[in-house]
């Protein structure tokens, strides 16, 4: 029986550490720094969909990860935003990434700023963990291979981000 759990516990470490690592099969390294295939994911969107981020392959991806209550979070959306609008139509998605709050405290804040990219909701900062992500807010940008660009920490100007867009969109 001992050394059942003894294999057993081995094959659950190998099992994580292979996940955690991004190991799995994927065309290239899949990890979360620069240069990595970006792991996927799967959460609940604001409006109740499931999302992962293997849907957006083919797209260019910007995963920000932020919070209501954060002031440089708040700061940068509207600068999120009008990329979105103005790039959605040459294959730019975002992806907001709320971390750590519910539905109800989201939805009348995502509303009140106009926010029109979708919204998951990392409640249990599951994404935010697998990210290894330091601080809010922080920008992810995936080209269209899903492959991590840029790995932006902290308050992203408009015109950052537009450098960034300038360097994986025609």
């Amino acid at each position: 029986m001992r050394n059942w759990k003894t294999v057993a516990g081995t094959l659950l470490l190998l099992a994580v550490t292979l996940v955690a690592c991004g190991g799995g099969g994927s065309s290239g390294p899949t990890g979360v720094s620069e240069g990595n295939l970006a792991s996927d994911f799967t959460l609940e969107a604001l409006n109740g969909t499931e999302v992962s981020l293997s849907d957006y392959r083919g797209s260019v991806v910007l995963i920000n990860f932020w919070a209501t209550w954060c002031p440089p979070c708040r700061a940068e959306i509207p600068d999120i935003e009008e990329a979105y609008r103005t790039r959605e139509d040459d294959g730019f998605v975002v992806l907001g990434v709320s971390v750590e709050q519910s539905r109800a405290s989201v939805a009348p804040f995502v509303e009140l700023v106009g926010m029109t990219y979708p919204v998951l909701l990392d409640e249990m900062s599951l994404v935010y963990k697998m990210y290894r992500v330091p601080g809010l807010p922080m920008s992810i940008l995936l080209d269209q291979n899903g492959v991590i660009q840029v790995r932006h920490i902290g308050l992203m100007t408009g015109a950052q981000l537009e450098d960034y867009l300038a360097q994986v969109l025609p």
